[in-house]
Parts: C-alpha cells; sequence; structure tokens
C-alpha cells in the first residue's frame, strides 16, 4: 500500500511540475483518492479493534499470571504498534494527496482559461 501511495504522490508532483496536468488526470488522482479515503477508513477499524483486543490482553495478564497470556498480549502489542505506523503512512500520505488535488485542480484551471 505504501509503494502505490508514493508511486501516486511521485506521478501527481511530476504532472504538477511539468504542468502537463489535465482533466483526465484530474479524474484519476480524485479516484485514487477515494481508494485511499477507503483503505484509510478499513485500516482505522482494524487498528481500533486490535488496540481493544490488546487491552483486554492486558487486563487478562492481571488477573492471571499465564504464561500464554503474556506471550498473546505482547504480540497483540507488537501488532498495533506497526498498524499504527502502517496508519500513520497512509494517513500522511492521504492528507498529501489531497494538497496535490488542489495543485492540480489550480494548475488545470489555469491551464484552460489561457
Amino acid at each position: 500500500m505504501k509503494k502505490i501511495l508514493s508511486r501516486k504522490i511521485s506521478w501527481a508532483e511530476e504532472r504538477i511540475r511539468t504542468k502537463s496536468a489535465n482533466k483526465d488526470d484530474l479524474d484519476d488522482l480524485k479516484e485514487w483518492i477515494e481508494f485511499f479515503r477507503h483503505e484509510r477508513l478499513i485500516h482505522l477499524i482494524v487498528t481500533i479493534f486490535v488496540g481493544l483486543c490488546d487491552m483486554i490482553s492486558i487486563v487478562i495478564i492481571i488477573l492471571s499470571t499465564s504464561c500464554y497470556s503474556f506471550i498473546l498480549s505482547a504480540l497483540l502489542t507488537i501488532l498495533f504498534i506497526l498498524y499504527i505506523f502502517h496508519y500513520y503512512a497512509l494517513e500522511n500520505g492521504t492528507q498529501k494527496l489531497y494538497l496535490l488535488l488542489d495543485e492540480m485542480i489550480k494548475a488545470v484551471r489555469c491551464k484552460t482559461s489561457k
């Protein structure tokens, strides 16, 4: 997902930099932003679910000192941290695409008004 997002960011930056953006590129970027919005929502839901499971496993550790509950909690904590990093990258990339969309809209309008 990060590779696709970084490729789309690079593609949009290149279109804006070379002033070659057109209406089709604008529509394509809007379509990809919708895709990343959906991905962001799904990953937010999964991240919240993993976080809740991690908190429950910590409560289980407090209530019982089983070795297995400690291992489960450690694995869930690692998974939760990895999901936080992934969601952070996805969120920042999508926000970057929003800014690039604004720039591309300005570039296309400027091009069509001449």
